[in-house]
């Protein structure tokens, strides 16, 4: 039987069993919270790198912008409602409205000179559409290209621009790199967990003469597990603090001061990734978890007599 009456006199005993265990064994639980703490930091640095990352090809699909053309005699009745018409079509966020010359000075900027040897403007009123996703593009061309406020064949066939080429080559390698991303996570928490398993299993075969001995006796599996499962819950939450103080002083002492130091446009996307509160937080959870499930996993061999 579980001993005394209530769920806090229960816990209170496995968590003393816990506590006993690791003052017995303080060589196995400081190699505990030493795997724990290099496989959290190291949980901590992926998923800085990974949101940083998802936030630069987000950033870079917002520049995958779609052009439409409009004809240079529309009223200014005409051109609003020709901006009222593409906000209104499915999976369109914002549309921009420029006219000829402002479209020529953008290009003066990127082309220089090269554009005064024209002569004249050759660019008509353009309508810049910010959509969802650049992978709504076609669809966007395709619902809206029968309209007749677009200025057709003067520079494209339906009056739209968008290098399909580079967005799809883009929205290819975001897609790779995102399921690449997952899947090296899951690698890596599974690595923690069994990581932290067989450092915890010294301690568990350190104790397998009791733990034999008490399943002799009838103690139930859960009985046995809960001591072992606070144990490694202690480790991982020991480990993950350390975790984070450690990414944290690496961040202040080192990062900061590299990019402050650097004209990198890095500098100017220092926020661009998960904040330092919300990161502790995760892997603070996470190495609590990490812990108690290790050492549960890892008892299940010894709990058969």
């Amino acid at each position: 039987r579980l001993p005394g009456g209530n769920v806090s006199q229960r816990f209170r005993f496995f968590s003393m069993e816990a506590i006993r265990s690791i003052r017995g064994n303080a060589s196995i639980a400081l190699a505990a919270t030493a795997t724990v703490l290099i496989a959290i930091a190291t949980l901590g640095l992926f998923l800085a790198v990974f949101f940083w990352s998802q936030n630069q090809i987000n950033n870079q699909k917002d520049k995958l912008d779609l052009r439409a053309y409009l004809k240079s005699d529309l009223t200014s009745q005409q051109v609003q409602q020709a901006i009222a018409t593409v906000k209104a079509a499915p999976h369109v966020k914002d549309v921009t409205y420029k006219t000829a010359e402002q479209v020529l000075a953008e290009q003066k900027k990127i082309n220089g000179a090269a554009i005064d040897l024209v002569g004249r403007n050759p660019y008509p009123p353009t309508l810049i559409i910010a959509t969802e996703d650049p992978k709504y593009n076609q669809g966007i061309i395709d619902g809206l290209k029968s309209e007749k406020f677009l200025q057709k064949d003067k520079i494209t066939p339906d009056g739209f621009t968008t290098d399909q080429d580079t967005t799809r080559n883009f929205l290819s390698a975001a897609r790779i790199l995102s399921w690449g991303a997952f899947g090296l996570m899951v690698m890596l928490i599974v690595a923690a967990i069994l990581l932290i398993g067989n450092t915890i299993r010294l301690s568990i075969f350190a104790r397998r003469r009791e733990v034999e001995v008490m399943r002799l006796v009838g103690a139930t599996n859960w009985f046995i597990r809960w001591p072992f499962m606070i144990e490694g819950l202690i480790f991982g939450l020991i480990g993950a603090i350390g975790a984070v103080i450690l990414l944290g002083a690496t961040k202040l002492l080192i990062v900061d001061k590299v990019l402050n130091l650097s004209e990198s446009s890095l500098k100017t996307n220092t926020d661009s990734t998960i904040g330092l509160g919300p990161l502790a937080l995760i892997l603070v959870v996470s190495g609590a978890l990490l812990g108690a499930l290790g050492s549960g996993i890892t008892l299940r061999r010894f709990l058969k007599v």
